[in-house]
C-alpha cells in the first residue's frame, strides 16, 4: 500500500490596498534656476542653498563634455525668501578647473569637500575633448573663507575613473563609483573607510546592488539609507533611482523609488533631508538634465493588522496504528538530512518555509523487515504573507531598541517606502530603525509600507503593528554551577548538525514583585548553571531538566510572563530562508507548547546577533554556540 498525505499549512494575509490612498507619493516641481537650456544636476544643500553643476548634456553616467566642448562646473545657489532663489554662481574659483568640475559632497560642517574632476588640468584643446583624461576625486579645506589643501584621493587612477563621491554624515566612510577592474561592469559603487587619516581600501558593494551595467550618484542619508542611480536594476526605464541599507554587513535589495520621482527618462542625483520629507533629484524628462524639488504629502494608515508568527512544529501519528496494534512494531519516521524519529507519535519541526517529504516505515521489531510499503507524506509549508515588525519585545528606558522590516513577506507589492511610528505620527525610514523610549509602559509599534501605483493609479499601502514593552530596569539572576560538556562532533556535516551550545542568562523585569522573584528563583536554583543544547534532532534531553523547571514556574504562576530570545554565532541555515536561531527558537516554543503551557504568556524569537537589549553577546571560542535570554515579567 502506497498513498501520499498532504499537509499544507501556510497563513495568506489579504493584503488590502487602501483605495482612499493618496494618487500620488510625492509632488514634484521644477525649480526655478534650471533653465531648460544648459543642463542641471546632482544638487547638494550647502549653507542653507544649493550646490549643483551645470553645463553638459551627455547622457551617460560618466560625463565629460557635450558636443559643444561645454564642461560643468560647480555653482550654488543660495535661497531668497521663502520660495525663491538668487542667481547661481560659481561656487569658488580655488577648486574651478578649465575642464570637468563636480558633483561634489561636503562634510556635516560644510568645511570639507569631496569633488569630482578630470585629473589632467592643463589648459590643452587636446586634454578638453580627449576621453582618456579620466576623472578623480579631490579633497579640499575651507580656511579662513578660502578653498585650501586641494588633495587627490588616494585610489585615483589615471586608467579610471573615480566619481560621484559622497560622504557619510560622520565623515568616516566616503562612496563613489569607479570603473577599476574586478567589479560587475560598467560603473560599480564602492566605499572606502576612515582609517589612520586616510582611507581604506575601496570595497565594492556587491551584486545585489551593482549589476554589469552602470550604478553612480550615491548620497548617504543620515538615517541609514544609500540612494544611487542605476540603468541595470529593473525600473521604467534609463537610470533609474533606487536606496538600498547595510544590515548586519549586508546590502538589502534595491528598493525602487515613487512614479513621481522616477520616470521613463533618466532620473539621478538625490538629494534629501532626514525626514525624506523635501528633497531635490535629477532628471532629464525634459529633454535637458533639470533639478525638480519634491515633497511628500502627509500619510496616515488605518486598519493595521497585527502579526501572525509562522509555525514549521508538528506531531505527525498514524491513524491506522490500531489496525495492527497486536504486532509488535516499530515506527519510524524520515525527515530527510539524516533525521530519523522513532514513535507511533513523534514531533518535529522543519526548517521553514518549502516543500518537504516525510517518509514513515512500520517495521516489525522481531523480524526486522517491512510489514508495509513505505508510506510518504507531502508538506508543504509556506510563511505567512504580511507586512513583518523584527524586534525585541521588551526594552529599557533611554536604551536604543532596533526593529526591522526585512522579513516582511507581500506578492506583488514592490516596496517604495517605509514608515514608521513609534508614538508620535508616521516618519520615513528604511528597513532598519532605532529608537528609545522615555518612560515605562506598553507601546504599539507600526510600520507602514507603500508600493508603487498600480494600473488605477493608486499607491497601495499595507500597515502592520507589534505591542511591546519597555521598562525601567531589571536585574540578572546568577545560577551557579557548570554546565554538563558534550562531545566533540569531528567532521561535521553541516552547520546545523554539530552539538550546539547555548549559554543561559535570565532576567527579572522590574515590574515582577518580590513574592514573583522568589518563585522563580526557588525553581531555577536546583538547575546549577544550565546550557541549553541543540543538534540535528533539535533540544538535547540534556538540557530537558533546566527547561522543566522553567516549565513548573509557569504553570504554578499563571501571573508570570515568559519572552525567550535566541542570539546565535552562526545564524544562516544553507539554502534556507530560516536562520537557525529562529528554528531553535520554535524548538523551545513548541517544546513548551507540548508540556500544556499557556502560549499567550510565552514568546520565542530568534535574532541572530542583532537587536540585543541587555548583555550584548559576543562569541568566544568554540563551546559556547549562542545565548539564549529568559526574560521574565508580569503578565
Amino acid at each position: 500500500m502506497s498513498y501520499f498525505f498532504y499537509i499544507i499549512f501556510f497563513i495568506t494575509l489579504f493584503v488590502k490596498a487602501e483605495l482612499n490612498a493618496q494618487p500620488q507619493r510625492f509632488m514634484v516641481k521644477l525649480v526655478p534656476f534650471s533653465s531648460g537650456i544648459n543642463d542641471e544636476f546632482s544638487p547638494v544643500f550647502y549653507k542653507g542653498g544649493i550646490v549643483f553643476c551645470s553645463n553638459q548634456s551627455d547622457n551617460s553616467l560618466v560625463r565629460y563634455n557635450d558636443k559643444q566642448n561645454r564642461l560643468f562646473k560647480i555653482f550654488y545657489v543660495s535661497k531668497k525668501g521663502i520660495t525663491g532663489w538668487d542667481r547661481p554662481k560659481i561656487l569658488a574659483k580655488e577648486i574651478t578647473t578649465a575642464f570637468n568640475d563636480g558633483p561634489v559632497t561636503f562634510s556635516e560642517n560644510g568645511n570639507i569637500i569631496y569633488y569630482s574632476r578630470n585629473n589632467s588640468i592643463e589648459n590643452s584643446l587636446r586634454n578638453i575633448s580627449d576621453t582618456s583624461n579620466k576623472l578623480g576625486i579631490y579633497s579640499a579645506e575651507l580656511i579662513d573663507g578660502k578653498w585650501t589643501n586641494i588633495k587627490s584621493f588616494t585610489y585615483n587612477n589615471p586608467l579610471y575613473s573615480f566619481c560621484t563621491p559622497a560622504l557619510a554624515p560622520d565623515r568616516e566612510r566616503i562612496y563613489f563609483s569607479s570603473d577599476i577592474p574586478g567589479g560587475n561592469g560598467g560603473m560599480d559603487l564602492y566605499y572606502c573607510d576612515k582609517r589612520n587619516n586616510d582611507w581604506d581600501q575601496p570595497v565594492n558593494l556587491g551584486p545585489v546592488i551593482n549589476t554589469p551595467k552602470n550604478e553612480s550618484f550615491p548620497f548617504a542619508s543620515k538615517y541609514d539609507k544609500l540612494f544611487f542611480a542605476s540603468d541595470g536594476h529593473k525600473g521604467f526605464g534609463g537610470k533609474d533611482l533606487f536606496y538600498t541599507q547595510e544590515i548586519n554587513g549586508k546590502w538589502i535589495p534595491p528598493v525602487h523609488l515613487d512614479s513621481a520621482i522616477n520616470s521613463t527618462a533618466d532620473d539621478f542625483g538625490l538629494v534629501s533631508d532626514s525626514t525624506f520629507e523635501n528633497g531635490y533629484f535629477s532628471t532629464n524628462r525634459r529633454k535637458t538634465d533639470d533639478i525638480f524639488s519634491f515633497s511628500s504629502a502627509p500619510i496616515e494608515f488605518t486598519d493595521c493588522d497585527t502579526i501572525k508568527e509562522n509555525n514549521y512544529c508538528f506531531t505527525f501519528y498514524d491513524e491506522q496504528q490500531r489496525l495492527i496494534d497486536t504486532i509488535p512494531v516499530i515506527y519510524q519516521w524520515d525527515f530527510g538530512e539524516g533525521i530519523i524519529r522513532i514513535g507511533v507519535e513523534v514531533k518535529h519541526c522543519f526548517s521553514g518555509p518549502g516543500d518537504y517529504s516525510v517518509k514513515l516505515s512500520i517495521i516489525d521489531e522481531l523480524t526486522g523487515t517491512a510489514i508495509a510499503e513505505q508510506v510518504e507524506y507531502k508538506v508543504k509549508l509556506e510563511s505567512a504573507e504580511q507586512a513583518y515588525i523584527n524586534s525585541c519585545n521588551v526594552g529599557i528606558v533611554n536604551e536604543s531598541i532596533s526593529f526591522d522590516g526585512i522579513k516582511t513577506n507581500l506578492k506583488n507589492f514592490r516596496i517604495t517606502d517605509y514608515l514608521w511610528n513609534f508614538g508620535e505620527g508616521f516618519e520615513h525610514g528604511g528597513p532598519l530603525m532605532s529608537t528609545t523610549f522615555k518612560k515605562k509602559g506598553d507601546y504599539t509599534i507600526k510600520l507602514g509600507l507603500l508600493a508603487e501605483k498600480d494600473s488605477l493609479d493608486i499607491v497601495p499601502k499595507i500597515c502592520v503593528m507589534k505591542k511591546i514593552r519597555i521598562y525601567n530596569g531589571y536585574q540578572e539572576l546568577e545560577l551557579k554551577g557548570e554546565p554538563e560538556e558534550d562531545k566533540v562532533i569531528e567532521k561535521p556535516d553541516s552547520v546545523i548538525k554539530q552539538n550546539k551550545t547555548m549559554q543561559i542568562r535570565i532576567y527579572l523585569m522590574d515590574d515582577l514583585s518580590g513574592r514573583q522573584k522568589g518563585k522563580i528563583e526557588e525553581a531555577l536554583k536546583e538547575s546549577g548553571k544550565p546550557a541549553v543544547k541543540f543538534d540535528q534532532y533539535g533540544i538535547k534531553p540534556a538540557s530537558f531538566q533546566f527547561l522543566d523547571n522553567i516549565t513548573r514556574v509557569l504553570k504554578e504562576n499563571p501571573d508570570i510572563r515568559l519572552d525567550i530570545v535566541l542570539h546565535s554565532n552562526e545564524d544562516e541555515i544553507p539554502d534556507n530562508k530560516m536562520k537557525i536561531s529562529e528554528k531553535w527558537a520554535q524548538e523551545l516554543s513548541f517544546y513548551f507548547k507540548n508540556k500544556e503551557i499557556d502560549m499567550n504568556a510565552l514568546r520565542s524569537k530568534g535574532l541572530g546577533l542583532s537587536h540585543q537589549i541587555f548583555e550584548p553577546f559576543v562569541p568566544v571560542g568554540k563551546t559556547i554556540d549562542g545565548e539564549i535570554e529568559f526574560i521574565f515579567m508580569k503578565n
